[in-house]
């Protein structure tokens, strides 16, 4: 009995030792797997962290600056739209904001997020009115930032430095250039040149006068679509106009044709474009009478043949022999001389008597230069 039961504790013992052997062997088994498997794991996240953290890497990251009623902050952020950039940074948009540029906008390098307080403000520009939502601050800078781009010399309605807080409507009217070039007339002068070949009194068409043509460059400057001003950039003669020359007869008056120099009264030096050498007479008249030119008649003024010499020529007149003086006067008044032929030149004097002390005499009458 006892040996059997020994026996059997032998026996008992030897399978509780090989079932320990046994489960040892199943725990050694799972923990292995168990191990085996918590390293696959790690590995994996480890892969998949890697595969993420390359993903980033390989994309840009663009330095974004976010801007929140002037509070700037830069951010680091890769590719993706505004929303996304507000949402990575939890910035929360109020009701009475805006967000400039738009949500569905891409972000790029340099981009700047504003997210401002804003209100509704009456835009009209460019020829339309519509209800902008424009964020505080200058208008000016608030409208640039609502793409409405000024000009420096595009007026508002208000200052540019209104505060749009206070604002309800503004005006933008544009100023606006272009250059114009068109082509302009020149009209021919008319000229005229004494012939002792053509009787005196009389004239004859020598050239006829041709008009030229010149391109002249505007700038002009537009206020609201209309034109304000202009001024004249440059000109350029394409076709020179041709003078219209008259002859005049001088036939009897001698001309010399040529410029020179004489000596006045007083012992002075002047130039002279042209003289003419003939009778002269003298004329006078009541105070107060007019003459051809509508100057009042003077001491000083004198009556000419126009077709011979134009009015407002400035003279010197002198007998040829010298005797006597007129001296220096103005082309003014015409007379009935001038058909004839009797004179060059009818001189004025304020009284009878030194009209008939002048008498008629030959005469030279200096063109002054």
């Amino acid at each position: 009995m006892f040996t059997e039961k020994r026996s059997f504790a032998k026996s008992f013992c030897a399978i509780s030792i090989v079932l320990m052997i046994v489960l040892s062997s199943l725990v050694s088994v799972t923990a292995a797997i168990s191990g085996a498997a918590v390293a696959q794991e790690t590995s994996d996240k480890q892969d998949e962290g890697a595969s993420k953290l390359a993903d980033i890497q390989s994309s840009a990251l663009n330095v974004v600056v976010l801007d929140v009623n002037g509070d700037r902050n830069a951010v680091l952020f890769p590719n993706g739209t505004v929303a996304e950039f507000l949402e990575l940074t939890e910035t929360t948009v109020g009701e009475n904001q805006i967000v400039i540029p738009s949500l569905n906008s891409e972000i790029a390098e340099d981009t700047v997020v504003y997210v401002r307080n804003a209100k509704p403000v009456q835009v009209t520009v460019d020829g339309e009115t519509k209800l902008m939502v424009l964020s505080y601050g200058k208008i000016a800078d608030s409208l640039e930032l609502a793409g409405v781009s000024l000009g420096d010399e595009d007026i508002l309605s208000v200052d540019r430095t209104a505060k749009v807080e206070d604002l309800e409507k503004v005006t933008v009217t544009r100023v606006t250039y272009k250059t114009v070039t068109e082509t302009k007339e020149i009209p021919f002068e008319s000229v005229t040149e004494p012939s002792d070949k053509i009787e005196l009194g009389e004239t004859k068409l020598s050239t006829e006068g041709k008009n030229g043509e010149k391109q002249v460059t505007k700038k002009v400057k537009y206020v609201g679509g209309k034109k304000k001003s202009e001024t004249v950039v440059s000109e350029k003669v394409t076709k020179k106009p041709v003078d219209e020359v008259t002859l005049v007869g001088a036939k009897g008056a001698a001309t010399t044709g040529s410029a020179g120099t004489f000596t006045d009264e007083n012992g002075v030096t002047v130039s002279y474009s042209q003289v003419f050498t003939g009778s002269g007479t003298a004329y006078t008249a009541p105070a107060g009478s007019g003459t051809a030119t509508g100057v009042t008649a003077y001491h000083g003024g004198v009556a000419i043949d126009p077709n011979l010499i134009p009015y407002g020529s400035k003279l010197y007149v002198e007998s040829v022999d010298g005797s006597i003086v007129y001296g220096y006067c103005t082309a003014v008044d015409t007379g009935g001389f001038c058909d004839d032929g009797s004179a060059i030149i009818d001189v004025f004097y304020d009284t009878y008597d030194e009209c008939v002390n002048w008498g008629r005499r030959d005469v030279n009458v200096y063109v002054l230069s």
